[in-house]
Order: C-alpha cells, then sequence, then structure tokens
C-alpha cells in the first residue's frame, strides 16, 4: 500500500482466507484423531479435512489451479505410476493404499487463494501462531507440573475417544529419560513432542514475519523447550538463517535480547543437560538423531544397491516399511524416520522421485506471500520428519505457503498506531515486502 492509499481501509481476508484459518485451527487441535479404516493405522483426520475444505472452496470459485504445479503434478504422478506398474509387472508388490494415499494427500497442493492482498496469509498466520500459543503454554503446564510433582501425565483425549480413533503409532507419552515419570510436553494434542517442538519454532518464524508482540514469541519458546526435543532447535536455527539472510530487520533488539533469556533459563533449568546429552546423537547408533538423520540414508543406499534396476523403477509404493528396516517391519527399537526424498527414491526410482519432489518444492517455495517460512516448513517436512505421507505436517506446511496467494503480506505499522489483532496488523500498514515480486525484502 503507498502514502496515495492513506485512510483506506486495510484489505479484508477472502472466504478461503477465513476457511483455511480455521482449517490450520482444527488441523492443530485434532491431529491425533484417525479414522478407523483404511489400515492399522487408520486414516488421518488432516487429510479428509484437507478435502472438506479445499473442495467447497473451489466450487464456490475462492481457489484457482497453478499451471506450474498441475504440469508439474502431472508428470510426477505419471512417473509414479509408470514405476508402480513395472514393479508390479516383474512379479514384485506394491501397496494400493500407499500409492492412493500418496496420489490424494498431494492433490489440492495444486490450488491457491485467490488473494491479491496478502489477508489471507495474515489471517492463516495469525490462526497458527495464537492457536500454538495455546497448545505452547499447555506443554509448558505439563512439563512444570510433574516436575513439583503436583500433577501426574494423563492423556486425557484416551478418555473421550474410543481406542482405534486416536493415532497409536507414534512417541506421544515420551519420558524426558529412560525410566523416567515424567513427560516431555506434548501439549496434549501432538502427536510427539517433536511435533510440539517444530511446530513453536515454525510459529516463532510465522509471528516474526507478522511482526507480533514479544509475548506471543516468548510462549512460543517456553512451548519449544517443554518438548526437550532437537528437531524443533534445528528448525529454530534454521529459520534464525533465514531471517538474517532475508530479512534480518525483524530482529529486533527486545527478540534478541528474550531469545537469550530463554536460552540462559533451560541451561538453568534440569532438562538443559537432557539436551546437551543429545548432541552427538548423529553417530550412536541406536539413537533418535540416528534413526531420523543418518540410518535412513544408509539403509535406502543399502537397499537399492541389492538390487540396481531398483535404481530406476524403485521397489514399489509401501516398500519401504516392507523391505527396510522400521518398526513396521517387526525391527523392536529401529523405529527409522524414513524423510521424503529417501522414501520416493526407494519406493518409485530416481526418475519418479526427482519429478515428485521437485513438484513439492515448487508448491512450496514458488511465489509465496513471505519469505522465511517456506524455507522453514521446507527443512520441517523434508528433514526432521517422516511427512510424505503424513497429513498432519504436509496439510500444514501447504497452508502456510503454497495454499496462499502470492501477494505480500502487511504486517507492520506506523508508529503511534493502534496495533490490529496480535499486534501487528495496523489500521494504515505500510508494505512489508515478503513476497517474490518484492526481491525477499522484509
Amino acid at each position: 500500500m503507498t502514502d496515495a492509499s492513506a485512510g483506506a481501509a486495510p484489505p479484508r481476508p477472502t472466504t478461503a482466507g477465513w476457511v483455511l484459518a480455521a482449517l490450520v485451527v482444527v488441523l492443530l487441535l485434532t491431529q491425533r484423531v484417525v479414522l478407523p479404516f483404511g489400515g492399522e493405522r487408520g486414516v488421518a483426520l488432516s487429510l479428509l479435512l484437507q478435502y472438506l475444505a479445499v473442495v467447497p472452496l473451489l466450487l464456490v470459485g475462492a481457489m484457482r489451479a497453478d499451471r506450474l504445479r498441475g504440469e508439474l503434478y502431472a508428470l510426477a504422478v505419471l512417473g509414479v505410476l509408470v514405476a508402480t506398474w513395472v514393479v508390479t509387472a516383474t512379479g514384485h508388490a506394491a501397496s494400493t493404499t500407499s500409492l492412493g494415499l500418496l496420489l490424494a494427500l498431494y492433490l489440492p497442493w495444486l490450488f491457491r487463494s485467490r488473494d491479491t492482498s496478502g489477508a489471507d496469509a495474515r489471517l492463516v498466520g495469525l490462526a497458527f501462531v495464537r492457536t500454538m500459543a495455546v497448545v505452547a503454554a499447555l506443554g509448558v503446564l505439563q512439563l512444570l507440573t510433574q516436575l513439583a510433582g503436583v500433577w501426574t501425565f494423563r492423556d486425557y483425549l484416551r478418555d473421550v475417544l474410543p481406542a482405534d480413533w486416536v493415532a497409536s503409532s507414534f512417541n506421544f507419552a515420551n519420558p524426558l529419560e529412560y525410566g523416567s515419570a515424567v513427560v516431555k510436553g506434548n501439549g496434549f494434542v501432538m502427536l510427539e513432542p517433536s511435533f510440539l517442538s517444530q511446530f513453536c519454532a515454525l510459529a516463532v518464524g510465522v509471528a516474526l514475519l507478522l511482526r507480533m508482540r514479544l509475548w506471543w514469541v516468548l510462549v512460543l519458546l517456553l512451548g519449544l523447550a517443554s518438548a526437550v526435543s532437537g528437531t524443533g532447535i534445528l528448525l529454530l536455527v534454521a529459520i534464525g538463517l533465514l531471517v538474517v539472510a532475508r530479512s534480518p530487520q525483524l530482529l529486533r533488539p527486545s527478540f534478541l535480547v528474550t531469545g537469550a533469556l530463554v536460552v540462559v533459563a533451560v541451561a538453568l533449568s534440569p532438562i538443559a543437560t537432557l539436551i546437551t546429552d543429545r548432541a552427538g546423537e548423529t553417530s550412536e547408533q541406536g539413537s533418535s538423531g540416528y534413526l531420523r538423520f543418518v540410518q535412513p540414508y544408509t539403509e535406502v543406499a543399502r537397499g537399492l544397491a541389492a538390487d540396481p534396476a531398483r535404481y530406476w523403477m524403485g521397489a514399489g509404493s509401501g516398500s519401504s516399511d516392507r523391505l527396510l528396516i522400521s518398526d513396521q517391519a517387526g525391527q523392536v527399537g529401529e523405529a527409522v524416520v524414513y524423510t521424503i526424498a529417501p522414501k520416493l527414491v526407494f519406493e518409485y526410482g530416481l526418475p519418479a522421485a526427482s519429478l515428485f519432489v521437485l513438484f513439492l518444492v515448487m508448491a512450496l517455495l514458488d511465489r509465496t506471500p513471505w519469505p522465511v517460512v517456506p524455507g522453514a516448513a521446507f527443512v520441517m517436512i523434508f528433514f526432521l520428519s517422516g511427512s510424505l505421507l503424513q497429513p498432519q505436517t504436509t496439510v500444514l506446511a501447504w497452508l502456510l505457503t503454497g495454499a496462499l496467494g502470492s501477494a505480500p503480506v502487511l504486517a507492520s505499522r506506523r508508529r503511534g498506531e493502534p496495533p490490529g489483532p496480535g499486534g501487528g496488523s495496523p489500521a494504515r500498514p505500510r508494505e512489508l515486502l515478503v513476497g517474490a515480486g518484492a526481491g525477499g525484502r522484509a
């Protein structure tokens, strides 16, 4: 917005913005809920919610297809289908459930909001930060009350839902250390403490871009600490590097001081040693870090080398669970986290995997309304969790990036003007240049 438009009303979110913001809230609060069909694990409610939001928006014209994404998706799907056909034609097994989930999960990534003002992105970002601040506060409360001995951990969701409606294949009640009765903070609704950690870190990045008040960031940082998970710290470091590279002016002194105080407080707390003891996990076989950052790649490399034809056509959809070491293959204690790229390569081969990765990267990074967040979402789903067929993380990543219009977000305010919701949206905003067309300057 230019000075010529002074006094004009701030842009309003479109219908798509309100629906996508509501989807963010519901997605976060129900990510542990599964529908009891489609296999032993069930189907994540997140997948159904994605379609319940997108289909009506398409019917009323509130979202549009992105041509580039459509072309890339068509090529990726063709590659995947050809690879699967060759695998099955040569007598090998392929999971139709895994293949169907892959295609269905990413079909909505072809579409984005028609918003041309940046208001949708701002609304979705605010919904994400505010919801995660509440969940983060619950995580902090969980950990502190356990450490103080005034409360014993209890999974209240299982008290109100049938067992087969709650996701069971995640480390939800993860103790601080082996044999401890104290469970890491998970906010009750997160699949694992690591999810709380990563989502809090991502919310910090969004809050910085929206120039929200300091206390939002403080709550999120404390929530991240309550999870005692290294993946959130890694994501926060990545976000810090992205902010320095793309929008260094967002690092206000008050935020830097607050961050330093949180670091000091954590360093003096009982959980400090639990975090520092995990620094060398990537070199320790069987450790969480090794299972997440090293073993997926060594297992896939070994599996490809066992049959060179797999380099071109893969071993079949769903084969990483059957043919590689994992908890699904009955290897107790070997819950290897197969991230997006290695899983795609092993199951569909290098050509099809390359096409699918290209589609995902473009959907996350191309013409998004702000910097930092797309890169952070990329790091989160590509490196920090087994996200390929995990709607709880992939749908959220799309909602904060590719689902939004490409217009820059309005997120700063003139001196002396009252803040809008969350302390960011002004009555007369200056443009925070965060879109591709703005040169990445914030």
